[in-house]
Protein backbone atom coordinates (compact mmCIF):
# COMPACT_ATOMS: atom_id res chain seq x y z
CA UNK A 1 0.00 0.00 0.00
CA UNK A 2 2.87 2.39 0.84
CA UNK A 3 4.56 1.69 -2.50
CA UNK A 4 1.30 2.29 -4.38
CA UNK A 5 0.73 5.58 -2.56
CA UNK A 6 4.27 6.70 -3.42
CA UNK A 7 3.76 5.88 -7.11
CA UNK A 8 0.52 7.86 -7.20
CA UNK A 9 2.25 10.82 -5.57
CA UNK A 10 5.14 10.74 -8.02
CA UNK A 11 2.92 10.38 -11.08
CA UNK A 12 0.93 13.46 -10.10
CA UNK A 13 3.90 15.54 -9.00
CA UNK A 14 4.35 17.43 -12.28
CA UNK A 15 0.65 18.32 -12.34
CA UNK A 16 0.06 19.11 -8.70
CA UNK A 17 3.31 20.94 -8.01
CA UNK A 18 1.51 24.27 -8.12
CA UNK A 19 -1.51 22.98 -6.23
CA UNK A 20 -1.23 23.37 -2.47
CA UNK A 21 -2.33 20.67 -0.06
CA UNK A 22 -2.55 22.69 3.14
CA UNK A 23 -5.96 23.88 4.38
CA UNK A 24 -7.04 27.13 2.68
CA UNK A 25 -7.09 30.40 4.55
CA UNK A 26 -10.31 32.39 4.88
CA UNK A 27 -11.29 34.07 1.62
CA UNK A 28 -10.40 37.70 1.47
CA UNK A 29 -10.17 40.13 -1.43
CA UNK A 30 -7.27 42.53 -1.48
CA UNK A 31 -7.66 46.22 -2.42
CA UNK A 32 -8.91 46.49 -6.00
CA UNK A 33 -8.86 42.75 -6.45
CA UNK A 34 -12.21 41.24 -7.49
CA UNK A 35 -10.97 37.66 -7.15
CA UNK A 36 -10.54 35.74 -3.89
CA UNK A 37 -7.13 34.85 -2.56
CA UNK A 38 -7.92 31.14 -2.44
CA UNK A 39 -10.18 28.54 -4.02
CA UNK A 40 -10.91 24.99 -2.86
CA UNK A 41 -12.09 22.08 -5.01
CA UNK A 42 -13.43 18.93 -3.40
CA UNK A 43 -11.89 15.80 -4.87
CA UNK A 44 -12.07 12.06 -4.53
CA UNK A 45 -8.42 11.07 -4.74
CA UNK A 46 -9.22 7.52 -5.84
CA UNK A 47 -10.74 8.52 -9.17
CA UNK A 48 -7.71 8.17 -11.41
CA UNK A 49 -7.93 10.25 -14.58
CA UNK A 50 -10.59 12.47 -13.02
CA UNK A 51 -8.25 13.35 -10.17
CA UNK A 52 -5.41 14.16 -12.58
CA UNK A 53 -7.72 16.45 -14.55
CA UNK A 54 -8.96 18.21 -11.41
CA UNK A 55 -5.39 18.98 -10.37
CA UNK A 56 -4.44 20.18 -13.86
CA UNK A 57 -7.32 22.64 -13.93
CA UNK A 58 -6.46 23.94 -10.47
CA UNK A 59 -2.88 24.50 -11.59
CA UNK A 60 -4.04 26.55 -14.58
CA UNK A 61 -6.20 28.75 -12.37
CA UNK A 62 -3.45 29.21 -9.81
CA UNK A 63 -0.80 30.10 -12.39
CA UNK A 64 -2.97 32.36 -14.53
CA UNK A 65 -5.07 34.11 -11.88
CA UNK A 66 -2.78 34.14 -8.86
CA UNK A 67 -5.44 32.41 -6.75
CA UNK A 68 -4.09 29.89 -4.26
CA UNK A 69 -5.89 26.67 -5.22
CA UNK A 70 -6.46 23.75 -2.88
CA UNK A 71 -7.54 20.17 -3.58
CA UNK A 72 -9.57 19.03 -0.57
CA UNK A 73 -10.57 15.40 -0.20
CA UNK A 74 -14.30 15.01 0.43
CA UNK A 75 -16.05 11.66 0.66
CA UNK A 76 -19.44 12.42 -0.90
CA UNK A 77 -21.96 15.04 -1.98
CA UNK A 78 -23.70 14.70 1.39
CA UNK A 79 -20.49 15.99 2.95
CA UNK A 80 -19.65 18.45 0.15
CA UNK A 81 -22.88 20.46 -0.17
CA UNK A 82 -22.82 21.84 3.41
CA UNK A 83 -19.26 22.98 2.74
CA UNK A 84 -20.34 24.72 -0.47
CA UNK A 85 -23.10 26.51 1.43
CA UNK A 86 -20.79 27.63 4.25
CA UNK A 87 -17.98 28.73 1.91
CA UNK A 88 -15.51 26.11 3.15
CA UNK A 89 -15.58 24.56 -0.33
CA UNK A 90 -15.91 26.37 -3.65
CA UNK A 91 -16.36 23.63 -6.27
CA UNK A 92 -17.56 20.03 -6.16
CA UNK A 93 -17.90 17.44 -8.92
CA UNK A 94 -20.54 14.69 -8.79
CA UNK A 95 -23.43 13.13 -10.62
CA UNK A 96 -26.25 15.58 -11.27
CA UNK A 97 -28.61 13.37 -9.25
CA UNK A 98 -27.10 14.63 -6.00
CA UNK A 99 -27.58 18.32 -6.82
CA UNK A 100 -31.13 17.74 -8.07
CA UNK A 101 -32.14 16.04 -4.82
CA UNK A 102 -30.24 18.50 -2.61
CA UNK A 103 -31.98 21.50 -4.18
CA UNK A 104 -35.35 19.94 -3.42
CA UNK A 105 -34.58 18.51 0.01
CA UNK A 106 -35.39 14.95 -1.11
CA UNK A 107 -34.17 11.49 -0.03
CA UNK A 108 -30.84 11.72 1.80
CA UNK A 109 -31.10 15.56 1.73
CA UNK A 110 -34.48 15.72 3.47
CA UNK A 111 -34.62 18.59 5.95
CA UNK A 112 -31.73 20.49 4.32
CA UNK A 113 -31.81 23.85 2.52
CA UNK A 114 -29.30 23.91 -0.34
CA UNK A 115 -29.22 26.10 -3.44
CA UNK A 116 -26.76 24.39 -5.79
CA UNK A 117 -25.87 25.64 -9.27
CA UNK A 118 -24.14 23.96 -12.17
CA UNK A 119 -20.71 25.38 -13.07
CA UNK A 120 -20.06 23.22 -16.14
CA UNK A 121 -20.91 19.75 -17.38
CA UNK A 122 -17.89 17.42 -17.52
CA UNK A 123 -19.24 14.15 -18.91
CA UNK A 124 -22.36 12.31 -20.00
CA UNK A 125 -22.20 8.71 -18.75
CA UNK A 126 -24.02 6.18 -20.92
CA UNK A 127 -25.24 2.98 -19.26
CA UNK A 128 -26.34 -0.40 -20.57
CA UNK A 129 -26.49 -4.06 -19.64
CA UNK A 130 -23.40 -5.75 -21.05
CA UNK A 131 -23.33 -9.39 -22.19
CA UNK A 132 -21.15 -11.92 -24.01
CA UNK A 133 -22.13 -13.53 -27.33
CA UNK A 134 -22.00 -17.08 -25.96
CA UNK A 135 -24.71 -16.17 -23.42
CA UNK A 136 -27.30 -16.26 -26.19
CA UNK A 137 -28.63 -12.88 -25.04
CA UNK A 138 -29.32 -10.44 -27.87
CA UNK A 139 -31.97 -8.08 -26.44
CA UNK A 140 -33.29 -6.95 -23.09
CA UNK A 141 -36.16 -9.44 -23.14
CA UNK A 142 -33.64 -12.29 -23.27
CA UNK A 143 -32.59 -11.51 -19.68
CA UNK A 144 -35.66 -13.37 -18.38
CA UNK A 145 -34.58 -16.29 -16.21
CA UNK A 146 -30.96 -15.11 -16.12
CA UNK A 147 -28.56 -14.10 -13.36
CA UNK A 148 -27.46 -10.48 -13.56
CA UNK A 149 -25.75 -7.81 -11.45
CA UNK A 150 -26.72 -4.15 -11.34
CA UNK A 151 -27.34 -2.87 -7.81
CA UNK A 152 -24.68 -0.78 -6.10
CA UNK A 153 -24.46 0.83 -2.67
CA UNK A 154 -21.87 3.32 -3.88
CA UNK A 155 -23.42 4.20 -7.25
CA UNK A 156 -27.11 4.63 -6.55
CA UNK A 157 -27.70 5.67 -10.16
CA UNK A 158 -26.81 2.14 -11.28
CA UNK A 159 -29.51 0.68 -9.04
CA UNK A 160 -32.05 3.26 -10.20
CA UNK A 161 -31.55 2.78 -13.93
CA UNK A 162 -31.31 -1.01 -13.60
CA UNK A 163 -34.54 -1.32 -11.64
CA UNK A 164 -36.39 1.03 -14.00
CA UNK A 165 -35.27 -0.83 -17.12
CA UNK A 166 -36.23 -4.19 -15.64
CA UNK A 167 -39.64 -2.79 -14.71
CA UNK A 168 -40.23 -1.43 -18.21
CA UNK A 169 -39.35 -4.73 -19.88
CA UNK A 170 -41.41 -6.75 -17.37
CA UNK A 171 -38.33 -8.44 -15.95
CA UNK A 172 -38.35 -7.23 -12.33
CA UNK A 173 -39.43 -10.64 -10.97
CA UNK A 174 -37.86 -12.71 -13.75
CA UNK A 175 -34.15 -12.22 -13.07
CA UNK A 176 -31.82 -13.17 -10.24
CA UNK A 177 -29.61 -10.27 -9.13
CA UNK A 178 -26.26 -10.58 -7.34
CA UNK A 179 -26.08 -7.26 -5.47
CA UNK A 180 -23.29 -4.81 -4.72
CA UNK A 181 -20.38 -6.49 -6.46
CA UNK A 182 -17.23 -4.34 -6.67
CA UNK A 183 -16.34 -3.48 -10.25
CA UNK A 184 -13.50 -5.99 -10.58
CA UNK A 185 -15.63 -8.76 -9.12
CA UNK A 186 -18.62 -8.13 -11.37
CA UNK A 187 -16.38 -8.02 -14.45
CA UNK A 188 -14.80 -11.31 -13.40
CA UNK A 189 -18.25 -12.80 -12.80
CA UNK A 190 -19.36 -11.80 -16.31
CA UNK A 191 -16.22 -13.13 -17.98
CA UNK A 192 -16.33 -16.40 -16.02
CA UNK A 193 -20.04 -16.92 -16.70
CA UNK A 194 -21.22 -16.56 -13.11
CA UNK A 195 -23.54 -13.78 -14.26
CA UNK A 196 -25.13 -13.41 -17.68
CA UNK A 197 -25.27 -9.61 -17.76
CA UNK A 198 -23.75 -6.67 -15.91
CA UNK A 199 -25.03 -3.10 -15.93
CA UNK A 200 -22.10 -0.89 -16.90
CA UNK A 201 -21.10 2.67 -17.44
CA UNK A 202 -19.99 1.98 -20.98
CA UNK A 203 -16.46 3.47 -20.69
CA UNK A 204 -15.87 0.62 -18.20
CA UNK A 205 -16.05 -1.82 -21.11
CA UNK A 206 -12.32 -1.14 -21.40
CA UNK A 207 -11.64 -3.47 -18.49
CA UNK A 208 -14.03 -6.17 -19.74
CA UNK A 209 -12.43 -6.04 -23.21
CA UNK A 210 -9.06 -6.81 -21.66
CA UNK A 211 -10.29 -10.42 -21.37
CA UNK A 212 -13.30 -10.56 -23.70
CA UNK A 213 -13.13 -8.31 -26.74
CA UNK A 214 -16.53 -9.57 -27.88
CA UNK A 215 -18.51 -8.15 -24.92
CA UNK A 216 -21.26 -5.78 -26.09
CA UNK A 217 -24.07 -3.62 -24.65
CA UNK A 218 -27.76 -4.34 -25.12
CA UNK A 219 -29.68 -1.56 -26.84
CA UNK A 220 -32.92 -0.22 -25.42
CA UNK A 221 -35.94 1.52 -26.93
CA UNK A 222 -36.68 5.22 -26.70
CA UNK A 223 -39.79 4.31 -24.73
CA UNK A 224 -37.65 2.47 -22.18
CA UNK A 225 -35.38 5.49 -21.74
CA UNK A 226 -38.42 7.77 -21.40
CA UNK A 227 -39.73 5.51 -18.64
CA UNK A 228 -36.42 5.74 -16.76
CA UNK A 229 -36.46 9.54 -17.12
CA UNK A 230 -40.05 9.77 -15.91
CA UNK A 231 -39.03 8.07 -12.66
CA UNK A 232 -35.68 9.80 -12.27
CA UNK A 233 -35.28 13.21 -14.00
CA UNK A 234 -31.48 12.97 -14.03
CA UNK A 235 -31.64 10.27 -16.73
CA UNK A 236 -32.53 10.58 -20.41
CA UNK A 237 -32.11 8.51 -23.57
CA UNK A 238 -29.98 9.49 -26.54
CA UNK A 239 -27.76 8.31 -29.34
CA UNK A 240 -24.27 8.89 -27.95
CA UNK A 241 -22.75 11.73 -30.03
CA UNK A 242 -20.49 10.80 -32.92
CA UNK A 243 -17.37 12.15 -31.21
CA UNK A 244 -17.94 9.92 -28.15
CA UNK A 245 -14.65 8.31 -27.20
CA UNK A 246 -16.07 4.76 -27.17
CA UNK A 247 -16.97 4.68 -30.88
CA UNK A 248 -14.56 2.76 -33.11
CA UNK A 249 -13.40 5.81 -35.04
CA UNK A 250 -12.46 7.62 -31.82
CA UNK A 251 -11.49 4.72 -29.57
CA UNK A 252 -7.94 4.19 -28.30
CA UNK A 253 -7.79 1.22 -25.95
CA UNK A 254 -7.62 -2.53 -25.63
CA UNK A 255 -10.99 -3.34 -27.20
CA UNK A 256 -12.74 -3.04 -30.54
CA UNK A 257 -14.77 0.08 -29.76
CA UNK A 258 -18.50 0.39 -30.36
CA UNK A 259 -20.45 0.93 -33.58
CA UNK A 260 -22.18 4.22 -34.27
CA UNK A 261 -25.02 4.90 -33.55
CA UNK A 262 -25.66 3.52 -30.06
CA UNK A 263 -28.83 4.48 -28.19
CA UNK A 264 -28.56 4.25 -24.40
CA UNK A 265 -29.68 5.75 -21.11
CA UNK A 266 -27.39 8.57 -19.97
CA UNK A 267 -26.81 10.71 -16.91
CA UNK A 268 -24.51 13.65 -16.23
CA UNK A 269 -21.42 14.33 -14.17
CA UNK A 270 -20.80 18.03 -13.58
CA UNK A 271 -19.08 20.58 -11.38
CA UNK A 272 -21.25 22.47 -8.91
CA UNK A 273 -21.05 25.66 -6.88
CA UNK A 274 -23.33 27.41 -4.41
CA UNK A 275 -25.85 29.83 -5.94
CA UNK A 276 -24.22 32.66 -3.94
CA UNK A 277 -20.78 32.09 -5.52
CA UNK A 278 -19.48 35.33 -7.02
CA UNK A 279 -20.57 35.76 -10.67
CA UNK A 280 -17.30 37.46 -11.66
CA UNK A 281 -15.28 34.60 -10.18
CA UNK A 282 -17.27 31.90 -12.00
CA UNK A 283 -17.07 33.80 -15.29
CA UNK A 284 -13.31 34.31 -14.88
CA UNK A 285 -12.66 30.63 -14.05
CA UNK A 286 -14.38 29.57 -17.29
CA UNK A 287 -12.72 32.27 -19.35
CA UNK A 288 -9.29 31.24 -18.06
CA UNK A 289 -9.97 27.54 -18.60
CA UNK A 290 -10.75 28.05 -22.28
CA UNK A 291 -7.93 30.53 -22.87
CA UNK A 292 -5.61 27.68 -21.78
CA UNK A 293 -7.59 24.76 -23.17
CA UNK A 294 -4.83 23.53 -25.50
CA UNK A 295 -2.54 23.13 -22.49
CA UNK A 296 -5.20 21.07 -20.70
CA UNK A 297 -5.64 18.80 -23.72
CA UNK A 298 -1.91 18.09 -23.70
CA UNK A 299 -2.18 16.94 -20.07
CA UNK A 300 -5.10 14.57 -20.67
CA UNK A 301 -7.12 13.84 -23.85
CA UNK A 302 -10.35 13.43 -21.85
CA UNK A 303 -10.42 17.22 -21.50
CA UNK A 304 -12.05 17.15 -24.93
CA UNK A 305 -15.25 16.30 -23.05
CA UNK A 306 -14.94 19.79 -21.49
CA UNK A 307 -14.99 21.57 -24.88
CA UNK A 308 -16.99 24.77 -24.59
CA UNK A 309 -19.72 23.64 -26.97
CA UNK A 310 -20.30 20.57 -24.75
CA UNK A 311 -20.57 22.10 -21.28
CA UNK A 312 -24.01 23.60 -21.84
CA UNK A 313 -27.23 21.64 -22.30
CA UNK A 314 -30.96 22.30 -22.53
CA UNK A 315 -31.64 18.99 -20.76
CA UNK A 316 -29.92 19.51 -17.40
CA UNK A 317 -31.93 19.01 -14.20
CA UNK A 318 -30.07 21.68 -12.19
CA UNK A 319 -29.85 25.37 -13.17
CA UNK A 320 -26.58 26.92 -14.26
CA UNK A 321 -24.81 29.53 -12.18
CA UNK A 322 -25.31 33.08 -13.47
CA UNK A 323 -21.55 33.37 -14.16
CA UNK A 324 -21.71 30.32 -16.41
CA UNK A 325 -24.76 31.69 -18.22
CA UNK A 326 -22.95 35.00 -18.80
CA UNK A 327 -19.88 33.24 -20.23
CA UNK A 328 -21.83 30.89 -22.48
CA UNK A 329 -23.86 33.79 -23.85
CA UNK A 330 -20.71 35.74 -24.68
CA UNK A 331 -19.11 32.83 -26.57
CA UNK A 332 -22.33 32.07 -28.46
CA UNK A 333 -23.10 28.68 -26.87
CA UNK A 334 -26.17 29.63 -24.84
CA UNK A 335 -29.30 28.72 -26.79
CA UNK A 336 -32.99 29.54 -26.56
CA UNK A 337 -33.59 25.99 -25.37
CA UNK A 338 -31.04 26.40 -22.57
CA UNK A 339 -32.65 29.67 -21.52
CA UNK A 340 -36.12 28.11 -21.45
CA UNK A 341 -34.88 25.19 -19.36
CA UNK A 342 -32.98 27.54 -17.03
CA UNK A 343 -36.07 29.64 -16.34
CA UNK A 344 -38.20 26.52 -15.86
CA UNK A 345 -35.78 25.10 -13.27
CA UNK A 346 -35.46 28.41 -11.42
CA UNK A 347 -39.24 28.68 -11.24
CA UNK A 348 -39.54 25.11 -9.94
CA UNK A 349 -36.96 25.73 -7.24
CA UNK A 350 -38.66 28.97 -6.25
CA UNK A 351 -41.86 27.06 -5.69
CA UNK A 352 -40.17 24.22 -3.78
CA UNK A 353 -38.17 26.37 -1.35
Amino acid sequence: MKKRALLIFLSFATISGAVSCAPPSDKESGPGNLLPESLSWGVRATQGATYVMDLALLRIWEEQLGIKCFATQVASSVAAFPRLKSGRLDIWKSGIRDAYLANRGLDEYRGTDFDIRLLFKTEDVHLAFTVLPDSGIERMEDLAGRTITFTSKRAVTMTEVGEALLEFYGLADKVSNIPNLPMREKHAALIEGRVDASLEGLPNLDTVWTDRRDAFPLEISEEAADYVGSKYPWFWGEVAPRDWRMYKENYHGVGPGLDYPLYAVATRVATFVDADADEHLIYTLLETMYENFDSLLRIHPFFRDYAVHKIGSAAVAVPYHSGTVKYLKEVGVWSDGMEANQQKLLAELGKSR
